[in-house]
């Protein structure tokens, strides 16, 4: 399918996701779409699901098939369309915090289940919801665990009543077998790194504490919900681009569950790389603060 998508953040840049576009030299998803320019805040940002506060700030709107992770069984191949799933996000950054918007497009917004599994055949990532991973100082570290407060791989996932937050999600083990996930086919799908295990980190209680400092929240909404989050990112230069800061790994995913049992439907998210993401900041997205 060819389609012309716009990014305008904080100039206008047009181009054809059919022609793969690429930026060179960069540590991060090698996609143009996958660079998000954040100007610094100007403004009082309640963190509530009003989003109204946001209407000037541009975004990136993921609603086509480049967006669709393609990966443990999922694909656009069951995507209905807009209403189905998709839904864009917004960027905000000051001296003490990073602030994020997203308003999800959902036809049918789910209860957790997964979450609320004590064992490893469910879990968040098979809750209606948004991942978010940030690589804080930059390094692309190609793996990270359990405790690493610089690179992280965040599941918030949508509740009326009880919304989650879990932080990264594997620890080393020396001499564990490489994880794997089981294919519909039958087929296996590597889902971490040889030598280390899964471990589901609950962080909702302690979120609002250091290092996190953070605030999140979610909104039902007609046709979806909205997202609204602010939190810090210690080792991160929370400074503009050209006043000494740095590129920030950076990545967004809607999770899409209709059934409310069983596995992920489907997954949209920014960089367009569909290895495990979730384990090698390489493969996450820019951020690039600046000033205007």
């Amino acid at each position: 399918m060819y389609k012309r998508f716009f990014v305008l953040m904080p100039f206008i840049f047009q181009f054809s996701i059919g022609q793969n576009i690429l930026i060179k030299d960069n540590v991060f998803s090698p996609y143009a779409w996958a660079t998000y320019y954040a100007v610094k805040k100007t403004m009082p940002i309640t963190i509530d699901g009003d989003l109204s506060e946001w209407h000037s700030i541009q975004g990136v709107t993921m609603d086509q098939e480049v967006f669709f992770f393609a990966g443990q069984g999922m694909s656009a191949a069951k995507w209905k369309g807009v209403n189905d799933l998709s839904g864009n996000f917004k960027l905000l950054w000051d001296s003490e915090y990073i602030y994020i918007a997203a308003e999800v497009i959902d036809d049918q917004v789910i209860e957790p289940h997964g979450s609320l599994v004590s064992g490893p055949e469910s879990g968040s990532w098979d809750d209606d919801g948004i991942e978010i991973m940030f690589d804080n100082d930059g390094c692309g570290m190609s793996k990270y665990y359990i405790g690493d407060d610089l690179h992280h791989e965040f599941h918030f996932v949508y509740s009326k009543e009880k919304p989650f937050v879990f932080d990264n999600f594997w620890r080393p083990e020396p001499g564990a077998p490489q994880p794997m996930f089981k294919l519909p086919n039958g087929g296996e799908e590597p889902l971490a790194y040889p030598d280390e295990v899964m471990e589901k980190n609950d962080v909702t209680s302690r979120f609002s504490d250091p290092p996190y400092n953070g605030k999140y929240v979610f909104k039902k909404t007609d046709s979806g919900y909205n997202f609204e989050l602010k939190m810090s990112l210690p080792g991160a230069k929370m400074v503009a681009i050209n006043e000494g800061g740095h590129k920030i790994g950076f990545d967004i995913c809607f999770n899409d569950n209709d059934s409310g049992e069983g596995a992920l439907k489907q997954q949209l998210h920014c960089s367009g790389m569909n290895g495990i993401f979730w384990r090698n900041c390489q493969f996450f997205g820019t951020l690039i603060l600046i000033n205007q």
